[in-house]
């Protein structure tokens, strides 16, 4: 289940989740629009629900593969080329 459907699940608001798990309202809504949470984050929400942080990341992973177009996956991919592409080459002029 993902984040959304266990929050509804428990018939939690997204500030109660908040305030359960020590997260911003901003982080759980980033997370339930399919944003890749941080570790913290994983295991705030595995703890407030109750479940194993590898059945969370496996599941957030999942959706987070899901929510982009593969057109909008190639130009995310592009983009964190052509940024590792900058970041070596201001490394090398410096």
């Amino acid at each position: 289940m993902n984040v959304k459907a266990l929050r509804v699940q428990k018939g939690w608001s997204q500030d109660q989740l908040a305030q359960f798990s020590g997260l911003s309202v901003r982080t759980i809504q980033r997370i339930e629009r399919g944003h890749k949470p941080g570790l913290e984050s994983l295991k705030s929400l595995a703890a407030v629900f109750d479940i194993d942080i590898s059945d969370l990341q496996k599941e957030t992973d999942m959706q987070a593969d899901t929510s982009m177009s593969p057109e909008e996956r190639a130009i995310t991919k592009r983009v964190r080329a052509l940024g590792g592409f900058y970041s070596h080459l201001t490394r090398y002029v410096v």
